[in-house]
């Protein structure tokens, strides 16, 4: 019988990556940011079966982990 080796996950650089990039939402969102900068409701209208809050929270994720840059763009009408 073939000894199955111990794997030392605390230098692992796979779990690593997919404990930032890891999980049902990031992963998509990352795909549609791909291809350049999107505006929040584009990503909403992108995925449909996100909530605001889920997609505020996992943006935030990715920013604090530096995957991702924000960066706003406030508009100011004039009267």
């Amino acid at each position: 019988m073939k000894k199955i080796k111990h794997i030392d996950e605390t230098n692992c650089p796979v779990k690593a990556t997919m404990d930032i990039i890891g999980g049902k939402w990031k992963p998509i969102i990352l795909y549609y940011l791909k291809d350049g900068i999107k505006r929040f409701g584009e990503l909403q209208r992108l995925i449909p079966h996100i909530t605001k809050k889920m997609l505020t929270q996992q943006l935030r994720e990715l920013e604090l982990d530096e995957i991702i840059e924000r960066k706003s763009t406030t508009k100011f009408r004039q009267k």
